[in-house]
């Protein structure tokens, strides 16, 4: 297979990294467009609802005007002329109705607001028979009025003397042109739409177009919304060709028996997202122009470049610059992976130097620190000696004692020496420490502070440092006397407060430990000229392991050496201690 040329590999590379760019572009599309749809569903349903609430109202408002005039005693004595004058008179505080008249149970009218509707017989009207049947409030469906000859909604009521015996009909036929205009009110969106229809599915009010359809039928596909037992929603093709997503309620959940549905325009509603998504579109084709251009226009500095950039490099090492790097990597290609691995070469090779520097500067601390030791070492021979060898004192129990103490002193050499001290208990690793220096009759030492589990590297670095300490003061501080005593106080503190050790916080220990040495009844203490090894060893040893603070105070009273360190950084787990 031949291989492609650079220029090429460079294009295919762009089309490749801005893959997944489109690919999210395309998910966040379909995502949103998702979000959106289930928005508008939620939105027609809720228009929906508002409207059916609306329509009950009004025919709830037109139930309780039937009720009102059907009580009033020119109505129950169903006498003319004074029926016809009261609703006469009422017809123009009215206008929801377009006819309201009185029928007696023979359906022949005996009472209307109009003049030529006494006498006219409803006895074949639906709604008369079924207010008869049920003898409560009854909404009929679509009808052109025979008295009034305007299309409407006849609500009936049964008219009750005192006794509560039905003796009429009120009958008040809800003027349809007016319940348009209340929808006409409603702000829309544009190409919304709102349906009222009765229970066969005659639409009573629509809007827009409603000399369109009010009095038609809604198509038989759509019959099953008027017939459906729950509010819904659906996406339909309107009548006016129009697609919309619809909310509806039929007349089996509306409390005013009617069907009600409000439609919102697909093309109105995803038109903020369709221009949102044709933007983001072209702006990824821009950027996928722009980076194929690009890339052709610098495909002849990506070999020059890198080539240049590793000959530099190896240029610079020559002549003795270490830091020189060619800071590539994959994303410069297959040099790039040639220039990361001689930045890997150069890493390994100067850290090797380093270690190598450091190794030799931890051999010359090797040798001061053995120069050391034997020195404290003698120094601490001729304090036990002088503590084990005391005037007046059997001569064979001194000798005892001289050996116990330097057997002691011998245990504390060996742990000092090991590679690795094990993690330990505070108390026993400084008991541990002083043993070689105390006293068999009384203890030279005061310790007071709570007992936790050290990590090893801490514990050896704590055990070198209480040795020193020790060491010092047998040679020129309180152990070098007989009156002297040391006292070793520590305690874990909250870092923001003083007082008892708080208890640790969520998952991180805060707290701070510290130790404080403190020489008394020593002989009195100058600072010295110059700083000696062990001490230089106890400031910075111990603070570099400890990741701590320590500071060393010659007080003419006796020497005072504190150290404060991070708690977390000293204690080791239950498990990590092998005794």
């Amino acid at each position: 297979m031949p291989i492609l040329k650079l220029s090429r590999r460079l294009f295919l590379l762009t089309a490749v990294g801005l893959a997944p760019a489109a690919l999210i572009l395309f998910h966040n599309v379909a995502t949103m467009r998702s979000e959106k749809e289930r928005e508008i569903h939620a939105e027609a349903l809720r228009i929906a609802q508002l409207a059916s609430l609306e329509i009950s109202r009004i025919v709830s408002g037109a139930e309780n005007v039937l009720v009102t005039i059907s009580a009033t005693s020119a109505i129950q004595d169903l006498q003319q002329p004074y029926c016809n004058e009261y609703l006469a008179r009422v017809r123009h505080r009215l206008p929801s109705f377009s006819g309201i008249s009185i029928a007696g149970l023979d359906g022949v009218v005996r009472c209307s607001r109009e003049e030529n509707g006494v006498g006219v017989s409803v006895a074949d009207r639906a709604y008369f028979r079924e207010v008869l049947d049920t003898q409560r409030f009854t909404i009929g469906t679509y009808t052109v009025g025979r008295i009034s000859g305007q299309e409407s909604l006849p609500l009936a009521l049964p008219v009750r003397d005192e006794l509560g015996a039905v003796i009429g009909v009120a009958i008040g036929t809800l003027n349809l042109q007016w319940l348009g205009q209340r929808l006409r009110e409603r702000s829309f969106m544009g190409n919304s739409a709102l349906t009222v229809a009765d229970r066969d599915g005659v639409i009573l009010a629509r809007e827009p177009f409603p000399e369109r359809f009010v009095g038609t039928q809604i198509p038989d596909l759509y019959q099953r919304l008027v017939n459906a037992v729950s509010p819904g929603t659906e996406v339909v093709l309107s009548q006016d060709g129009t697609n919309r997503i619809i909310g509806y309620y039929p007349p089996q959940v509306s409390h005013s028996g009617l069907y009600v549905s409000a439609g919102i325009s697909t093309v109105e509603a995803y038109k903020p997202l369709n221009s949102a998504t044709r933007f983001a579109l072209a702006v990824t084709l821009a950027g996928l122009g722009l980076s194929l251009l690009t890339a052709w226009l610098t495909s002849r500095q990506l070999i020059r470049r890198p080539i240049t950039r590793l000959v530099q490099t190896v240029d610079s090492w020559r002549n003795s610059d270490e830091t020189a790097r060619t800071g590539m990597g994959e994303a410069d290609g297959e040099f790039g992976l040639v220039g990361r691995a001689i930045d890997d070469f150069m890493d390994e090779l100067v850290e090797s130097r380093r270690q190598r520097r450091r190794d030799e500067q931890q051999r010359e601390l090797l040798t001061a620190e053995l120069d050391h030791r034997v020195k404290n070492l003698i120094a601490t021979v001729q304090s036990v000696a002088r503590q084990s060898f005391k005037p007046g004192q059997e001569t064979s129990s001194a000798v005892d004692m001289f050996n116990q103490r330097l057997t002691a002193l011998s245990e504390a050499h060996k742990l000092l020496m090991k590679d690795q001290w094990q993690s330990a208990r505070m108390r026993d690793l400084i008991r541990t420490a002083i043993r070689p220096f105390d006293a068999q009759d009384r203890s030279l030492f005061v310790l007071e502070g709570p007992d936790f589990i050290v990590r090893s590297k801490a514990a050896m670095a704590f055990g070198m440092a209480l040795h020193e300490l020790c060491t010092n003061a047998a040679k020129y501080g309180a152990l070098s006397v007989a009156e002297g005593r040391i006292s070793i106080r520590w305690s874990l503190e909250d870092p923001l407060e003083t007082g008892p050790p708080a208890e640790p916080k969520g998952h991180e220990d805060r707290r701070i430990f510290r130790l404080f040495w403190l020489e008394l009844d020593g002989p009195q203490v100058s600072p010295p000229d110059r700083t000696g090894f062990g001490s230089r060893m106890v400031e910075r040893a111990l603070a570099a392991e400890v990741n701590g603070r320590v500071t060393i105070d010659y007080r003419p009273t006796g020497l005072v050496c504190e150290v404060t360190a991070p708690f977390a950084g000293l204690r080791a787990e239950e498990r990590d201690h092998h005794g």
